[in-house]
């Protein structure tokens, strides 16, 4: 207890003197490790620490509970956290974020065993605003954040963040593993097609599988079986190629482990036929139903039979419903009347049926583009290009000016060994 107590008061004394550097190597010392050797005193250590004064004391106190064995009360300890991340000091917990990311991990996964997600999203909510330094900045626990706005279906927190680019990637002083940015994009993209805005989701699915890796995750592979999904779904039909700048292993992984379920699969899309798809997605049902991509497939096979449509449109000006339901292979007229609504109503095609007569009659499309509207939305998307330019254009700078780049560049340079009397 006498060196428990020593080290207390000398954190406290550090903390008064205002002295976070050194408080921070202190608590974050693996030699001086007391809080978690004497967890069986952590609650009156703890009544000892106030906020905001010895926030990060309370910090490190909270975060040795969380690194022991089990939670004793884990209702208790989300209050105890909640309180701090709402009245704590800033600056201090800015000297350890890893501490706060760390609990944060631990109470996701107890939450999301314990089928109680939506008690955690308000604190993580909170926990990713105190840490954050501007808004387009990625840390670990927005992957904690999104998991459970999945689990619960509640997903404007989490668009919250997916809305805005990544541009940054908080380096947690050194404890940042590359997990979480590929959980991040995962998540984030089934959270986009759960909304079905699937473009969005491709994005973020190509994201994960796009990482430069020297061995691929699962996370990639899950990754790479929604990103055919949701591109199909979104009607990016033409290729299936992924970018250039794939790691070769990944790719590899992807065509021996993807290649018989999901990639024949697009094929068959492009140049196949209703009854031809069908067959192909019973024939395989019990991969899909254990990679939990059924509900997507549903919506793959309404895509297939909208794309069908459409590619009518290109062939004929006039069509009778009973000729539409057979050349896309649907059971009835009624059905095929029931697609062609759906499609006129989203926007997906530009047609008018006579019921009388039983026949489609299809359209050109009526926009002029010279509405203010479509004016406006031309300038929004101007002005996000040009803004995105002038961050590319920052990092450029940065990185440029990165002692380890200017060294790294250095080292590659065929000039690097030669005798410097040479130089």
């Amino acid at each position: 207890m006498a060196l428990l107590d020593q080290f207390v008061g000398n954190i406290r004394q550090l903390s008064i003197e205002g002295k976070y550097c050194d408080l921070a190597q202190t608590l974050t010392n693996p030699n001086l490790d007391h809080l978690n050797k004497n967890i069986q005193h952590i609650d009156s250590i703890i009544a000892t620490f106030t906020l905001p004064e010895y926030s990060m004391c309370m910090l490190a106190a909270l975060h040795a509970i969380v690194k022991a064995p089990s939670i004793p009360d884990i209702d208790l300890y989300l209050t105890q956290f909640d309180t701090f991340i709402q009245t704590c000091s800033t600056e201090q917990v800015h000297y350890i974020p890893q501490y706060l990311c760390e609990i944060c991990h631990v109470i996701t996964e107890r939450l999301r065993k314990d089928n109680r997600a939506r008690v955690g999203v308000p604190i993580l909510y909170r926990a990713i605003e105190l840490l954050r330094r501007e808004p387009g900045q990625l840390l670990s626990i927005h992957s904690d954040l999104y998991q459970l706005c999945l689990l619960c279906q509640w997903f404007e927190p989490a668009l919250t963040y997916l809305d805005i680019d990544i541009i940054d990637i908080h380096r947690e002083n050194g404890r940042f593993d590359v997990k979480y940015l590929l959980l991040a994009y995962y998540y984030g993209g089934m959270i986009y097609a759960c909304v079905k805005q699937f473009d969005r989701a491709t994005n973020f699915f190509e994201n994960v599988i796009t990482v430069p890796a020297t061995a691929t995750s699962a996370i990639v592979i899950e990754a790479y079986k929604k990103y055919v999904l949701v591109k199909l779904i979104s009607g990016s039909i033409g290729n299936i190629q992924l970018p250039t700048f794939t790691s070769r292993n990944v790719q590899q992984a992807i065509k021996s482990l993807c290649n018989a379920q999901y990639t024949e699969l697009f094929n068959i899309f492009n140049n196949g036929t209703l009854t031809q798809f069908d067959e192909f997605v019973n024939h395989h049902r019990e991969q899909y139903a254990r990679d939990r991509n059924l509900g997507l497939i549903k919506q793959t096979r309404n895509a297939f039979i909208c794309n069908s449509i459409q590619q009518l449109t290109k062939t004929f000006l006039t069509v009778s419903l009973k000729d539409l339901a057979n050349r896309v292979q649907l059971q009835s007229h009624n059905e095929a009347e029931r697609y062609l609504i759906d499609m006129i109503e989203n926007g997906q095609i530009f047609a008018s049926i006579n019921k009388k007569d039983g026949m489609v009659i299809f359209h050109g499309s009526p926009e002029k583009f010279d509405a203010n509207n479509m004016l406006s939305k031309l300038q929004d998307e101007t002005e996000k290009r040009m803004q995105a330019e002038k961050q590319l254009r920052e990092l450029e700078k940065q990185i440029s000016l990165s002692k380890a780049y200017i060294q790294r560049t250095q080292q590659s340079s065929p000039y690097h060994d030669r005798p410097k009397i040479l130089n």
